[in-house]
């Protein structure tokens, strides 16, 4: 690898003592000891003067090659680098092309592979068809089946809580029947014995006892109560299907209904009731006027 215009590596201006080189100045060549020098060497070469003839106190000039090192270093360095690059080129095309041919085969196969597997499903297309007509048939019938079972398991239970259901209501119905019976009969005898009082409560006090649309139902009609409208009606009406009686219909609605409700279910009076429930539209209307 070569870079165009590189010189090398800078230098430190300062580095430690090498061979070859001073850290402090080097001694010029006009001292006097390399003016002693140059007179002896005038008259013999230095390879023939005694070494003793040599001035003791003469350091000959040290030429520091250090700079030529390191351009050398730097050449070795950039041809070390250079292999390396190129080593590391070689390397990459080797497993990029090695890459490409594994991913070519990966195709191939693959390419094969896929092959077969449609050749294979056309070949057992009809086998595989055979198989899932005949799966959604039996899919088909198991859950007919389980319909069925369900179904027939849903009737015997419908039946068996129908059956039950219709025990509960002939024994609910039984009893409201004695209930009715035993309350026609209590009707009965009441009016028997009623019967006096309650031609003088009609003609007097202007009561009528009439049907309130159902056999459990009774009206009494108050009348003769207005002085201004004599034949304005006052109307209560009890519901007897029941051993407690209850008030179904008020006309006008009185505030203690309740409390001549709970009176008569425990006295069992219906002439004091029926004064307590006229004493209670009379004065209900002559307050309203």
């Amino acid at each position: 690898m070569s870079t165009p215009g590189f010189s090398g590596f800078s230098t430190p201006r300062r580095r430690p003592t090498t061979p070859g080189r001073r850290d402090h100045i080097l001694p010029s060549f006009n001292s006097p000891a390399s003016a002693k020098l140059s007179r002896l060497l005038e008259s013999t070469p230095l390879e023939e003067l005694p070494q003793e003839a040599l001035p003791t106190d003469y350091d000959p000039p040290r030429v520091w090659f250090q700079r030529d090192e390191d351009k050398r270093q730097n050449s070795e360095f950039t041809r070390r680098v250079d292999e390396m690059v190129t080593e590391l080129k070689r390397l990459l095309r080797e497993r990029r092309l090695e890459h490409e041919h594994q991913v070519q085969e990966a195709l191939e196969r693959e390419t094969r592979m896929a092959r077969d597997m449609e050749s294979l499903e056309t070949e057992h297309r009809g086998v595989l068809d055979a198989l899932k007509d005949e799966l959604g048939a039996e899919d088909e019938l198991s859950r007919m089946v389980g319909k069925l079972q369900v179904t027939e398991k849903s009737s015997r239970e419908a039946v068996a809580r129908l059956v039950k259901r219709k025990e509960e209501l002939e024994v609910v119905l039984a009893g409201k029947q004695r209930v009715v019976d035993e309350r026609r009969e209590v009707i009965r005898v009441q009016r028997e014995k009623n019967v006096p009082e309650l031609k003088f409560f009609e003609e007097r006090m202007g009561l009528t006892v009439v049907g309130g649309g159902t056999p459990s139902l009774l009206s009494f009609v108050f009348t003769l109560i207005s002085l201004s409208d004599p034949q304005r009606p006052f109307t209560i009406t009890l519901d007897l299907s029941q051993r407690e009686y209850q008030a179904t219909h008020c006309s006008p609605r009185l505030d203690g209904l309740a409390a001549h409700m709970e009176w008569l279910n425990t006295t069992r009076d219906f002439h004091g009731f029926l004064k307590r429930i006229r004493n209670d539209f009379s004065t209900l209307y002559n307050e309203t006027i």
